[in-house]
């Protein structure tokens, strides 16, 4: 399974909402630029998480967005229906227009509905809150480091 750029910026912004204090709206340009996220993207993201009922969006201008729920409440399950649609493994199951010759035989439809449901209860097990509390500052000393490294070069020279 390969996680897409939408669902891996969608979680990235809910962390970076997630970590604002309570009822803080912010602009979609500052979480763009802090999160390093083309806005036109991060634009069509926050619509999908808005419309999931998992952000807040509020115009004008003191506008902006924040999250709906708690960190605590939003689950690894929850983004990333509101930004892929339902989790599904193979076609067969639950689709009736699939027409498979093997239906009726095949040893693999089994396994995999049983690797859909184990990924199912592990995202709904994990909530942003999760991984608010494993998250480190990477780009922040990254950012630092660079900057440390262009002062020292520009005193030595």
């Amino acid at each position: 399974m390969i996680i897409s750029k939408t669902l891996d910026y969608a979680v990235r912004t809910l962390i970076y909402l997630g970590k604002q204090p309570e009822g803080k709206t912010i602009f979609m340009k500052e979480i763009a630029e802090n999160q390093r996220i083309p806005l036109s993207y991060l634009a069509k993201v926050m619509r999908q998480l808005v419309k999931a009922g998992i952000v807040w969006s509020e115009f004008g201008p003191n506008g902006g967005y924040s999250l709906k729920k708690t960190p605590s409440q939003i689950t690894l399950k929850q983004v990333y229906e509101a930004v892929e649609g339902e989790i599904k493994m193979i076609d067969c199951f639950d689709n009736p227009t699939y027409a498979c010759v093997f239906t009726s035989c095949c040893g693999q439809a089994d396994i995999w509905h049983e690797v859909e449901m184990k990924l199912v209860n592990i995202l709904e097990s994990i909530t942003i809150q999760d991984i608010i509390a494993r998250d480190c500052t990477y780009p922040t000393k990254l950012l630092k480091t660079k900057i440390n490294k262009q002062e020292k070069k520009h005193a030595n020279s």
